[in-house]
Order: C-alpha cells, then structure tokens, then sequence
C-alpha cells in the first residue's frame, strides 16, 4: 500500500510566496491570523493517516514533482499533528538545518494557487 498524505491549498497569504527567499511555509487551517500573512494554509481529509517523510520520497504540486533530500527533526511530527512544514527549495545547509524542515529538489518555488493539491508519497 503506497503511503501518502494529500493537502489542499485553502489559502496563500500576502507574503507567503517570496521571489528571493525559495522557501514555502505550510500550516493546517488552525494557524493564527499572524501566521496566515506568511503561509500557505493547506487542509487534510480527517480519514488520512500519518506520513513519515525520508529522503528519496517525492512532494507533488499538483502535477510538479519534488524529490525530498533532507527531512528536518521536528517536520514529520509537525505536518502529522498541525499541518505544518517548512520546504526549502534550495542546496541543503550543512549546519543550521530548520528542524521543521523539508528540502526539495529541483532548486526552484513550485506553481501554487488556492485548490492546488500536494502530495506527500512515498
């Protein structure tokens, strides 16, 4: 059985989406109003099960494909419990790695818009 959690993007906040900075904050639809400004807002089906995110695994958006090179300490558990993540679509550091992290590869910021669907698979 293929594993995998599936997001829908709700809503983009006015500064989640930063041409300089190649990284996407997601929240679950929990997120405080502070946090909504900089985030990407994505809900879950309530049936879904867990994801344990590994290097190797893809992250889809919509139909682009993300190979995932590092997963931070605290990214699996974050996403599992209140949808948030943090993807970083750039080389991944060899220190000061962000514990809710999840680096992508290829090196550049995804399409998203409000409906876009991401997958999390194995």
């Amino acid at each position: 059985m293929k594993q995998m959690l599936v997001g829908k993007v709700k809503a983009i906040g006015e500064h989640a989406i930063s041409k300089k900075d190649p990284i996407i904050i997601l929240f679950g639809e929990q997120a405080t109003e502070d946090l909504r400004s900089v985030s990407i807002i994505q809900s879950f089906k309530e049936d879904q099960s867990r994801v344990e995110l590994k290097p190797g695994y893809s992250v889809f958006f919509d139909d682009q494909e993300y190979t995932i090179l590092e997963v931070g300490s605290l990214a699996n558990e974050n996403l599992n419990t209140i949808g948030h993540v943090t993807l970083d679509f750039s080389e991944v550091p060899s220190e000061d790695r962000l514990a809710s992290g999840v680096y992508l590869k290829p090196f550049k910021l995804p399409k998203i818009e409000i409906g876009t669907i991401i997958h999390y698979a194995k």
